[in-house]
């Protein structure tokens, strides 16, 4: 009677055993930071372009760094890229170093956000106030980034404010300053076109020049800008009771987020080394496989 050879992917198969690495939470755990890193190629793809038409533009350059959002969209999305890539190689490579580097990383981010959270809270009116003062610089420095421009023309619009606290911030912008007499600037005494009333239906970019002059009384002021601050405002809109409920619940799924990867990165670790604890068993029967040696 002939012997039957079993094939060798067979025989290592039986002699192995089930696998202690879950394939569903590998995969599942590789989606995610595929996912992740395509999400922070174009923060990087966007902040890059950004400072490249302000570089053609020769503008934007006089900004701190900190202030420029094109820099802000490269930094977040080279750490959400670099975080992500370590995510992929070490859940499809298996790699216990990248995977722990992973989740130590994820957790720091996450503890750092909840400090964040909680000072927040607790000195809320040192934060407003810190908001104010950076507010004040995007003013300070309206015409010379077109991102920041952008921004505050947009919150102006959609908010229907005016400036931090009032129209007379505006008072800072060297174009728009009322009581410098070396300002020659069409602009002067002045607000941008986005405290209009009017601006979206009339689009006349000139609808605010002199509304600012001392012999502007009040009400004919408030009859073509808004006269509220933009800080107040925004406040006022997204820290009420129901966008407060939308905010928590949007905090919570980015943190709940966090915690299931980092979750899934922990759980695929431990499976990892079960499997190589596994291996080194002397009376293991996969170790008599060169396959696993």
């Amino acid at each position: 009677m002939t012997n039957q050879v079993m094939p060798r992917n067979v025989e290592r198969t039986r002699s192995t055993g089930p696998s202690e690495v879950s394939l569903v939470i590998k995969y599942l755990l590789f989606a995610l930071n595929v996912l992740f890193w395509i999400v922070g190629l174009v923060m990087i793809l966007i902040g890059v372009y950004a400072k490249t038409q302000k570089s053609l533009g020769e503008i934007g350059n006089t900004l701190p760094w900190y202030m420029d959002p094109a820099n802000l969209f490269i930094i977040i999305g080279s750490i959400v890229f670099f975080l992500a890539f370590v995510g992929c190689i070490g859940s499809l490579r298996e790699n216990v170093c990248l995977l722990r580097t992973f989740e130590y990383t994820i957790d720091v981010l996450l503890l750092l956000e909840v400090a964040i959270a909680v000072y927040v809270y607790v000195d809320r009116e040192k934060v407003k106030k810190n908001v104010e003062d950076v507010l004040k610089d995007t003013i300070s420095n309206y015409r010379d980034d077109p991102d920041l421009q952008s921004i505050m023309d947009w919150v102006q619009m959609e908010m229907q404010c005016c400036g931090v606290a009032g129209p007379e911030d505006w008072e800072g912008n060297i174009y728009f300053n009322c009581t410098n007499d070396l300002n020659k600037s069409g602009e002067k005494c002045s607000v941008p076109h986005s405290c209009c009333k009017d601006y979206k239906t009339e689009l006349n970019a000139q609808c605010a020049y002199g509304i600012r002059k001392p012999e502007v009384s009040d009400v004919e002021r408030s009859q073509v800008i808004y006269t509220d601050g933009c800080l107040q405002k925004t406040f006022d809109k997204f820290l009420n009771q129901d966008n407060l409920i939308l905010l928590v619940c949007v905090g919570g799924a980015m943190v709940l987020l966090q915690l299931v990867t980092t979750g899934l990165a922990h759980h695929l670790v431990d499976g990892i080394r079960r499997q190589k604890s596994k291996w080194n068993q002397p009376n293991f029967r996969g170790n008599q496989n060169p396959g696993y040696r």
